[in-house]
């Protein structure tokens, strides 16, 4: 992947707006496509590379993906639970099932479904509350 400056100059935005949490995409510059029957739509990039005959584009209307943190105690995942319906449920993101959180302890750790052990930082990896919104504070910036 060897570049000139006037492409790492036309690239840099994109990577920018990639360490941003932007959604990037690609496509096979229309210049090189030959005939209208080829397909050439933009394409969701999951990693960055560069490619000569390609080009890149910050995907329309995307914004930056929110950061968030785990609880930092029982008390601020008391309070926040308080705000979502219905109350101590929350959603697996892998395959979408519904689980009830029956404990809360004082050492940080939570209880699904009666099996213990949950740390705030795994389940907001894995879960969301059941209305979907994720389960730990926003991080602002």
């Amino acid at each position: 992947m060897s570049m000139t400056k006037d492409e790492a100059k036309e690239i840099l935005p994109i990577i920018q707006a990639y360490a941003e949490g932007k959604i990037i995409e690609c496509r096979t510059k229309p210049s090189t496509v030959e005939g209208t029957d080829v397909p050439n739509d933009w394409t969701e990039m999951k990693e960055i590379e560069f490619w000569k005959n390609i080009e890149y584009r910050i995907k329309p209307d995307s914004k930056a993906k929110a950061k968030y943190r785990p609880f930092a105690n029982v008390e601020e995942c008391w309070t926040e639970m308080k705000k979502h319906q219905p109350f101590g449920w929350v959603k697996d993101k892998k395959d979408g099932y519904y689980v009830l959180i029956t404990a809360v302890d004082n050492g940080d750790y939570m209880s699904l479904s009666g099996n213990s052990g949950w740390s705030f930082y795994s389940l907001m990896k894995d879960y969301t509350f059941a209305d979907g919104t994720h389960f730990g504070v926003k991080v602002e910036e």
